[in-house]
């Protein structure tokens, strides 16, 4: 039970992390064309996790 709380909480802080640093990195008027390859795969990730996180789906 522990271990499964500290794998969720070490995904949910890297994904708060990978989204914090990508907004950061990009300017109020940038559009989503202009993030670098690096920040729109942590802005993914971050999707990804915090949609499976709270049943989140696409589609």
């Amino acid at each position: 039970m522990m271990r499964r709380l500290t794998v969720m909480l070490t995904a949910l802080f890297a994904a708060g992390l990978l989204a914090t640093g990508s907004a950061a990195a990009a300017d109020p008027g940038d559009g989503p064309d202009q993030l670098t390859p690096r920040e729109q795969a942590g802005l993914e990730f971050a999707g990804e996790v915090l949609g499976g996180l709270f049943g989140g789906g696409q589609g």
